[in-house]
Protein backbone atom coordinates (compact mmCIF):
# COMPACT_ATOMS: atom_id res chain seq x y z
CA UNK A 1 0.00 0.00 0.00
CA UNK A 2 2.61 2.58 0.76
CA UNK A 3 4.79 1.72 -2.23
CA UNK A 4 1.76 2.28 -4.42
CA UNK A 5 0.90 5.25 -2.80
CA UNK A 6 4.26 6.76 -3.67
CA UNK A 7 2.96 7.16 -7.30
CA UNK A 8 5.82 8.37 -10.03
CA UNK A 9 7.28 11.33 -11.34
CA UNK A 10 3.79 12.29 -13.31
CA UNK A 11 1.80 12.30 -9.96
CA UNK A 12 3.48 16.24 -9.52
CA UNK A 13 2.79 17.56 -12.68
CA UNK A 14 -0.28 16.38 -13.84
CA UNK A 15 -2.47 17.61 -10.92
CA UNK A 16 -0.67 21.29 -11.28
CA UNK A 17 -1.93 21.63 -15.30
CA UNK A 18 -5.35 20.61 -14.11
CA UNK A 19 -5.10 22.63 -11.29
CA UNK A 20 -4.48 25.80 -13.08
CA UNK A 21 -7.00 24.06 -16.13
CA UNK A 22 -9.97 24.35 -13.26
CA UNK A 23 -8.91 26.80 -10.84
CA UNK A 24 -8.00 29.48 -13.43
CA UNK A 25 -8.37 29.01 -17.04
CA UNK A 26 -12.54 27.73 -16.57
CA UNK A 27 -13.76 31.22 -14.15
CA UNK A 28 -11.43 33.17 -16.71
CA UNK A 29 -13.06 32.07 -19.86
CA UNK A 30 -15.99 32.55 -18.29
CA UNK A 31 -15.67 35.91 -16.98
CA UNK A 32 -13.96 37.00 -21.09
CA UNK A 33 -17.32 35.10 -22.27
CA UNK A 34 -19.72 37.58 -19.73
CA UNK A 35 -18.12 40.15 -21.24
CA UNK A 36 -18.69 39.40 -25.33
CA UNK A 37 -22.29 38.68 -24.02
CA UNK A 38 -22.67 41.79 -22.25
CA UNK A 39 -21.50 43.73 -25.07
CA UNK A 40 -24.18 41.50 -27.74
CA UNK A 41 -27.21 42.26 -24.71
CA UNK A 42 -26.38 45.57 -24.37
CA UNK A 43 -25.25 47.00 -27.81
CA UNK A 44 -27.14 44.03 -30.70
CA UNK A 45 -23.77 43.91 -32.14
CA UNK A 46 -21.66 40.78 -31.78
CA UNK A 47 -18.28 42.27 -30.02
CA UNK A 48 -16.33 39.38 -32.28
CA UNK A 49 -16.38 37.68 -35.32
CA UNK A 50 -15.18 33.54 -34.05
CA UNK A 51 -14.24 33.11 -37.64
CA UNK A 52 -11.61 35.04 -37.60
CA UNK A 53 -9.81 33.62 -34.49
CA UNK A 54 -7.00 32.40 -35.02
CA UNK A 55 -4.11 30.64 -32.82
CA UNK A 56 -2.63 33.67 -31.67
CA UNK A 57 -5.99 35.13 -30.61
CA UNK A 58 -6.26 32.10 -28.66
CA UNK A 59 -3.34 32.24 -26.78
CA UNK A 60 -3.86 35.74 -25.75
CA UNK A 61 -7.34 34.88 -24.53
CA UNK A 62 -5.60 32.13 -22.64
CA UNK A 63 -3.31 34.25 -21.09
CA UNK A 64 -5.98 37.09 -20.35
CA UNK A 65 -7.64 33.72 -18.79
CA UNK A 66 -5.96 32.80 -16.79
CA UNK A 67 -5.10 36.66 -15.30
CA UNK A 68 -8.40 37.23 -14.63
CA UNK A 69 -8.33 33.41 -12.64
CA UNK A 70 -5.77 34.69 -10.64
CA UNK A 71 -7.90 37.99 -10.08
CA UNK A 72 -10.61 36.26 -9.06
CA UNK A 73 -9.36 33.49 -7.00
CA UNK A 74 -7.66 36.56 -4.80
CA UNK A 75 -11.08 38.24 -4.83
CA UNK A 76 -12.88 35.94 -3.65
CA UNK A 77 -10.34 34.55 -0.55
CA UNK A 78 -10.51 38.06 0.65
CA UNK A 79 -13.93 38.51 0.58
CA UNK A 80 -15.77 35.10 1.07
CA UNK A 81 -13.61 32.12 1.43
CA UNK A 82 -13.91 32.76 5.45
CA UNK A 83 -16.91 35.02 5.46
CA UNK A 84 -20.48 35.05 5.58
CA UNK A 85 -23.12 37.68 3.54
CA UNK A 86 -22.87 40.57 4.07
CA UNK A 87 -19.20 39.85 4.25
CA UNK A 88 -17.95 42.45 5.65
CA UNK A 89 -17.03 43.27 9.08
CA UNK A 90 -15.79 40.92 12.02
CA UNK A 91 -19.19 39.86 13.07
CA UNK A 92 -19.43 38.11 9.30
CA UNK A 93 -16.83 35.75 10.09
CA UNK A 94 -17.31 32.23 9.89
CA UNK A 95 -15.50 29.24 11.34
CA UNK A 96 -14.40 26.71 9.04
CA UNK A 97 -15.94 23.25 8.13
CA UNK A 98 -12.08 21.98 9.13
CA UNK A 99 -12.91 22.96 12.72
CA UNK A 100 -16.85 22.08 12.95
CA UNK A 101 -16.55 18.44 11.37
CA UNK A 102 -14.24 18.09 14.45
CA UNK A 103 -15.38 20.37 17.52
CA UNK A 104 -18.94 21.44 16.38
CA UNK A 105 -21.23 18.95 18.95
CA UNK A 106 -23.97 20.18 16.81
CA UNK A 107 -22.04 19.02 13.44
CA UNK A 108 -24.01 15.62 12.66
CA UNK A 109 -21.21 14.43 9.93
CA UNK A 110 -19.57 12.19 12.07
CA UNK A 111 -20.40 10.48 14.83
CA UNK A 112 -18.91 11.58 18.05
CA UNK A 113 -16.92 8.06 18.10
CA UNK A 114 -15.48 8.96 15.07
CA UNK A 115 -14.63 12.44 16.17
CA UNK A 116 -13.05 11.34 19.37
CA UNK A 117 -10.87 8.83 17.29
CA UNK A 118 -9.80 11.56 15.03
CA UNK A 119 -8.91 14.08 17.76
CA UNK A 120 -7.03 11.10 19.35
CA UNK A 121 -4.91 9.63 16.24
CA UNK A 122 -4.41 13.86 15.70
CA UNK A 123 -2.73 13.45 19.62
CA UNK A 124 -1.09 10.28 18.98
CA UNK A 125 1.02 11.60 15.66
CA UNK A 126 2.06 14.93 17.21
CA UNK A 127 2.73 13.85 20.52
CA UNK A 128 6.32 14.91 20.21
CA UNK A 129 4.75 18.23 19.20
CA UNK A 130 2.70 18.56 22.27
CA UNK A 131 -0.85 17.05 20.37
CA UNK A 132 -2.84 17.04 23.21
CA UNK A 133 -1.93 20.97 24.13
CA UNK A 134 -2.28 21.83 20.35
CA UNK A 135 -5.92 20.32 19.85
CA UNK A 136 -6.93 22.00 23.04
CA UNK A 137 -5.59 25.10 22.06
CA UNK A 138 -7.78 24.88 18.48
CA UNK A 139 -10.34 23.25 20.47
CA UNK A 140 -11.10 26.25 22.47
CA UNK A 141 -10.02 29.14 20.20
CA UNK A 142 -11.81 27.79 17.61
CA UNK A 143 -8.44 27.32 14.65
CA UNK A 144 -7.65 24.49 12.96
CA UNK A 145 -3.74 24.34 12.79
CA UNK A 146 -3.70 20.72 13.06
CA UNK A 147 -5.36 20.61 9.56
CA UNK A 148 -2.42 22.36 7.59
CA UNK A 149 -0.04 19.64 8.82
CA UNK A 150 -2.54 16.80 8.14
CA UNK A 151 -2.99 17.88 4.64
CA UNK A 152 0.83 18.57 3.77
CA UNK A 153 2.11 15.26 5.19
CA UNK A 154 -0.42 13.85 3.04
CA UNK A 155 1.18 15.51 0.00
CA UNK A 156 4.14 14.92 0.24
CA UNK A 157 4.09 11.40 1.77
CA UNK A 158 1.63 9.89 -0.55
CA UNK A 159 1.30 11.52 -4.35
CA UNK A 160 -1.23 9.27 -5.50
CA UNK A 161 -3.65 11.46 -2.72
CA UNK A 162 -2.36 14.52 -3.40
CA UNK A 163 -3.88 13.96 -7.29
CA UNK A 164 -7.10 13.85 -5.71
CA UNK A 165 -6.48 16.41 -3.28
CA UNK A 166 -5.49 18.80 -5.50
CA UNK A 167 -8.10 18.69 -7.54
CA UNK A 168 -10.61 19.35 -4.78
CA UNK A 169 -8.73 22.57 -4.06
CA UNK A 170 -9.37 23.27 -7.95
CA UNK A 171 -12.32 23.11 -7.33
CA UNK A 172 -12.62 24.94 -3.98
CA UNK A 173 -11.00 28.09 -6.37
CA UNK A 174 -13.36 27.48 -9.11
CA UNK A 175 -16.61 27.61 -7.42
CA UNK A 176 -15.47 30.18 -5.37
CA UNK A 177 -14.15 32.34 -8.53
CA UNK A 178 -17.49 31.70 -10.50
CA UNK A 179 -20.03 32.48 -7.89
CA UNK A 180 -17.86 36.06 -7.37
CA UNK A 181 -17.49 36.28 -11.16
CA UNK A 182 -21.24 36.11 -11.59
CA UNK A 183 -22.15 38.36 -9.02
CA UNK A 184 -19.27 41.02 -10.66
CA UNK A 185 -20.84 40.34 -14.06
CA UNK A 186 -24.38 41.89 -13.16
CA UNK A 187 -22.15 44.94 -12.01
CA UNK A 188 -20.44 44.96 -14.92
CA UNK A 189 -23.09 45.00 -16.79
CA UNK A 190 -24.22 48.42 -16.34
CA UNK A 191 -20.84 49.50 -16.79
CA UNK A 192 -20.79 48.24 -20.08
CA UNK A 193 -24.25 49.92 -20.66
CA UNK A 194 -23.39 53.24 -19.83
CA UNK A 195 -20.27 52.92 -21.48
CA UNK A 196 -21.31 51.96 -25.11
CA UNK A 197 -25.21 53.25 -25.53
CA UNK A 198 -25.80 56.40 -25.67
CA UNK A 199 -28.78 57.83 -22.39
CA UNK A 200 -30.85 58.60 -24.87
CA UNK A 201 -31.18 55.09 -25.95
CA UNK A 202 -31.65 53.32 -22.91
CA UNK A 203 -34.96 51.80 -22.25
CA UNK A 204 -36.09 48.77 -20.26
CA UNK A 205 -36.01 44.89 -21.98
CA UNK A 206 -36.73 41.57 -20.61
CA UNK A 207 -33.14 40.14 -22.03
CA UNK A 208 -31.14 42.03 -19.70
CA UNK A 209 -33.63 41.48 -16.86
CA UNK A 210 -33.13 37.80 -17.44
CA UNK A 211 -29.60 38.23 -17.73
CA UNK A 212 -29.74 39.74 -14.42
CA UNK A 213 -31.01 37.05 -12.33
CA UNK A 214 -29.34 34.51 -14.15
CA UNK A 215 -25.92 36.15 -13.31
CA UNK A 216 -27.36 36.18 -9.02
CA UNK A 217 -28.71 32.77 -9.48
CA UNK A 218 -25.92 31.28 -10.45
CA UNK A 219 -23.80 33.17 -7.95
CA UNK A 220 -25.93 31.80 -5.35
CA UNK A 221 -25.18 28.32 -6.59
CA UNK A 222 -21.64 28.41 -6.86
CA UNK A 223 -21.60 29.90 -3.63
CA UNK A 224 -23.50 27.14 -1.73
CA UNK A 225 -21.74 24.70 -3.90
CA UNK A 226 -18.43 26.32 -2.88
CA UNK A 227 -19.25 25.47 1.10
CA UNK A 228 -19.98 21.89 0.40
CA UNK A 229 -16.92 21.76 -1.60
CA UNK A 230 -14.82 22.93 1.13
CA UNK A 231 -16.58 20.49 3.52
CA UNK A 232 -16.11 17.54 1.40
CA UNK A 233 -12.31 18.66 1.32
CA UNK A 234 -11.76 18.30 5.33
CA UNK A 235 -13.74 15.05 5.27
CA UNK A 236 -11.22 13.73 2.85
CA UNK A 237 -8.28 15.32 4.44
CA UNK A 238 -9.72 13.77 7.85
CA UNK A 239 -10.88 10.49 6.56
CA UNK A 240 -7.53 9.38 4.41
CA UNK A 241 -5.62 10.61 7.65
CA UNK A 242 -7.32 7.70 9.39
CA UNK A 243 -7.17 4.93 7.07
CA UNK A 244 -3.53 5.54 7.38
CA UNK A 245 -3.58 4.93 10.84
CA UNK A 246 -1.11 2.01 10.63
CA UNK A 247 1.37 4.42 9.56
CA UNK A 248 0.73 6.38 13.27
CA UNK A 249 2.11 3.61 15.16
CA UNK A 250 5.85 3.28 13.42
CA UNK A 251 8.49 4.39 16.18
CA UNK A 252 9.39 8.01 16.27
CA UNK A 253 13.62 7.37 15.14
CA UNK A 254 12.08 5.69 12.14
CA UNK A 255 12.72 8.25 9.17
CA UNK A 256 9.53 7.50 7.17
CA UNK A 257 7.08 8.06 10.34
CA UNK A 258 4.58 10.46 10.66
CA UNK A 259 6.26 11.57 13.95
CA UNK A 260 9.40 11.96 12.42
CA UNK A 261 7.58 13.62 8.89
CA UNK A 262 6.26 16.06 11.04
CA UNK A 263 8.74 17.07 13.80
CA UNK A 264 10.57 17.54 10.38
Amino acid sequence: MIEEAKGNGVTGLIPDFFHDVIAYLIPGYTAISFLFIDIYIATHKSPIDINDLGVAAFFLFTVLAYIIGRFLEQVGYKSIHHRKFPFFGDGNKIITPKWNLVFDEADNSYTKTFKSNLANKIEEWLESQCGKELIKDCKDNKKDDYFNIIQFYLRERFPLVALYEKKQNATIVMTRSLAVGFTLNAVFYFLILFMLVPNSAIQFSLIPLVWLIVNISFSLVFYSRFKQDKQYHAMYIYETFIAMKKLLKKKNNNPTSPQGTASG
